[in-house]
């Protein structure tokens, strides 16, 4: 090995070089129509260095080059190393010719892998180079769905992760077909354990001034929970932090401290308005308080669980498998688990609410999944409904349901690549506290975040000063709920003798106020509404009602 020339010093001015490498990744590519093969390589100085043979050599020399295997090069060409995709630092890359040779040889150190990490505060400060693709290790600390997406004329998935490095620093990560499929499985199986991601050869993109990392066509690897020195000593820094992974859904694996839930939200959680977590450029995890104002059922409010895995299931035509197998007896029904890829029987509910909320400087949605929610209804799913089958009407709500609207909570949210990278307007439940005294000391504590809300309140008082009437919907609970505005032209009308005022939503800078006498007043609706099925808050209720409190 003592005549072979390190990579780095292998440069265009002649072509007998002589080079003991490993291979570290073999693809083919197809681009305009030409086919090549492409490959990454070490040596034993951990320096990498693209490799192409054009189509006429690839046939004779596949065989010989393997993932993994050693073997030494000689008399082969060398051009410069450009593009937006290149795979090594190195300025050149080699070509095989017509004169070159491939020959087995000893097994490199299994330890030389050419890994070269880079640190995400260096990603989100643009000191990188995009056109390289980048070597990035990280432990993951939420994973979102798989999407299935039209890209072209064919179908592809895409998943959505969040990963972070010792330092802390959170990184967005989007993969796409097969990766995303497989990290997908490995989510679903996790429980309790510290999972650490290596994304080889990924590709830097920016996005609405927010930098992420995804696959690369397929010259990427993921590797998942690796062995090799680098990400085992990552792995035990992590360790020394005293941060746990714990399992809260089977498509979301959360990062928390060891800390009471109260301290999380008061002392270790950054708090954000709503207007703030819409406007928000990166990923992170926040609480806030907020107010419910309807519950979305647009894809309703509960789904089929696999009583095995836990996934959604889908259900099967029963009439049409009676027609297809005659001579078998079907005793309840079928349900398809993509997860566990067979027919179950063995089905249960799961919550999965949509929440419209709102504070005083804006409002959006909040998705809660099964855990989160039974601790906002304090029941089951399949408590409050005797079905066994998919939702037929989802904007019939049980009552426990419907008396959730109008009441505050504390929500910790989490902030992910899908809605600062693709602008999703719904947000994922972390936890969320529902103790009055909890959002009550919360409140008080909170200092006013903008000049126009500190306006709002000061009108909210001018109101109260007036006695302006509130209309409020009958309740036989202790706590009375405000009403609901829509942001349609449905107003509350006031009446006196044959005149009508009209007491609108919109904001008028030079607005004049009526002097009545409100105990003189009766209020009527323009519109009867079902009782809190999608009831709204105006935000003129909202805080009418905390200030009265």
């Amino acid at each position: 090995m003592s005549s072979s020339t390190d990579l780095y010093s292998v440069k265009p001015f002649k072509t007998q070089w002589r080079v003991y490498v490993k291979i570290l990744k073999v693809w083919k590519q197809y681009l305009n129509g030409v086919e090549t093969l492409e490959m990454v390589v070490v040596d034993e100085k951990n320096q990498t260095m693209h490799v192409t043979l054009k189509k006429e050599f690839i046939k004779k020399n596949e065989n010989l080059l393997e993932e993994g295997a050693s073997r030494i090069f000689t008399n082969f060409q060398v051009a410069h190393n450009g593009g937006k995709f290149r795979t090594s630092p190195h300025v050149y890359k080699i070509l095989f010719a017509s004169t070159k040779s491939v020959k087995p040889a000893e097994e490199m150190d299994p330890r030389i892998l050419g890994f070269k990490f880079v640190k995400f505060s260096d990603i989100h400060e643009g000191k990188m180079n995009p056109d390289f693709l980048i070597d990035a290790i990280g432990q993951i600390v939420s994973i979102g769905d798989v999407e299935i997406l039209n890209v072209g004329k064919r179908q592809t998935k895409r998943l959505s992760m969040e990963i972070r490095d010792t330092e802390n620093v959170r990184l967005n990560c989007v993969l796409w077909g097969q990766f995303a499929e497989n990290l997908e499985s490995v989510a679903q199986h996790a429980n309790d354990v510290v999972i650490v991601a290596v994304l080889r050869f990924g590709k830097l993109k920016l996005y609405q001034g927010v930098w992420s990392v995804g696959n690369c066509y397929n010259c990427s690897m993921v590797i998942t929970d690796p062995v090799f020195p680098e990400s085992l000593a990552f792995k035990e820094r992590l360790l020394k932090d005293g941060l746990t992974l714990t399992y809260t859904h089977p498509n979301q694996l959360t990062i928390v401290n060891s800390v009471s839930v109260r301290d999380d939200f008061f002392l270790h959680s950054p708090r954000k308005t709503i207007s703030e977590i819409i406007a928000a450029s990166e990923v992170v995890k926040c609480v806030t308080m907020a107010t419910i104002m309807s519950i979305d059922t647009e894809y309703g409010w509960y789904y089929m669980s696999c009583g095995a895995c836990s996934k959604k299931v889908l259900p099967h035509d029963m009439d049409y498998l009676k027609e297809l197998y005659p001579r078998k007896t079907f005793k309840k029904q079928l349900w398809q688990c993509k997860k566990c890829n067979e027919d179950v029987e063995n089905v249960y509910l799961s919550f999965m609410l949509t929440f419209r909320v709102m504070d005083n400087t804006g409002e959006t949605k909040f998705l809660l999944f099964d855990q989160e929610a039974k601790e906002v209804v304090n029941q089951s799913a399949a408590q409050l409904t005797q079905s066994v089958n998919e939702i037929q009407d989802p904007d019939v709500l049980p009552l426990a349901l419907s008396n959730i609207c109008g009441k505050t909570f504390l929500f910790k949210i989490a902030i992910a690549s899908s809605n600062v990278v693709f602008n999703s307007d719904t947000y994922k439940v972390i936890s969320i506290i529902t103790q009055s005294d909890v959002v009550k000391e919360f409140s008080e504590i909170s200092t006013p975040q903008s000049t126009p809300s500190i306006k709002i309140e000061e009108k909210a008082h001018n109101a109260l000063d007036e006695k302006v009437p509130l209309m409020i919907m009958d309740d036989d609970d202790a706590e009375i709920t405000p009403t609901s505005k829509r942001k349609s032209n449905e107003k509350l009308e006031v009446i006196k003798d044959t005149d009508e005022y009209s007491a609108a939503k919109k904001k008028c800078k030079d607005e004049k106020t009526v002097q009545t006498n409100p105990s003189t007043l009766p209020l009527k609706t323009v519109k009867t509404e079902k009782p809190c099925l999608r009831t709204e808050i105006s935000y003129w209720n909202y805080f009418v009602m905390h200030l009265s409190v």
